[in-house]
């Protein structure tokens, strides 16, 4: 079945929603399955389109898990990290359970969408990294904070190293910029998701070496 066709048709049917309202909450439950997810609302049609294909790609993914792949329990949930006349910046985390094992896993996606053209903004328009290296290196000199799931800030924990230079990220307002990483990427499972967070003057850092 085309679940993106399908989501984008959920979506776009419950967009029925007050002019002034920005982001409001679609949802689709069965048994099992609970999923609660943005709805972009634009002034620019084509822009609120487009946001909404997109998302409705990661509602098809759920439910295709939940019917196709029969996982058995799947959630999704979203939060609004910033927002301002000219983008969007979202969290949206699935959550599977498959019967029988030790605990649950979930993935976090960071999404800044471009409310003028409906496009997602690279990350590369805000802050430009070279190599995994050198946040592994930001992060432990303390030029770079780390936070685990709650928020809380640590230190990466003995044996782990940054990896990968993770384009996923979302906005956070005040000019910071948070990189998401799943969990086991960067910590134990307690530690959930884990955030790389630059600051407006470690951005200016960033990009002074990287430029």
């Amino acid at each position: 079945m085309n679940w993106k066709k399908l989501g984008m048709i959920a979506l776009l049917s419950t967009l029925a929603v007050p002019a002034y309202a920005k982001v409001v909450t679609g949802s689709q439950t069965d048994m099992n399955m609970d999923l609660k997810y943005p709805l972009v609302y634009t002034e620019n049609a084509i822009a609120q389109t487009a946001i909404n294909t997109d998302i409705a790609a990661y509602v098809g993914e759920a439910k295709d898990a939940y019917y196709n792949r029969h996982v058995y329990q799947v959630s999704q949930s979203y939060k609004v990290t910033y927002e301002d006349k000219d983008v969007v910046s979202l969290l949206l985390t699935t959550y599977y359970y498959r019967a029988g094992a030790a605990h649950g896993s979930y993935r976090t996606r960071g999404m800044v969408y471009d409310k003028r053209t409906g496009q997602r903004v690279p990350l590369y328009n805000y802050v430009k990294i070279a190599s995994a290296k050198q946040l592994d290196t930001a992060v432990r000199d303390g030029v770079l904070s780390f936070y685990t799931s709650t928020r809380k800030r640590t230190y990466l924990p003995q044996g782990w190293h940054v990896d990968y230079a993770s384009d996923n990220y979302f906005l956070s307002g005040k000019g910071y910029i948070n990189l998401v990483y799943q969990p086991y990427e960067l910590g134990p499972f307690s530690y959930g998701n884990t955030f790389i967070e630059f600051s407006p003057k470690a951005i200016e850092y960033f990009n002074r070496m990287n430029s």
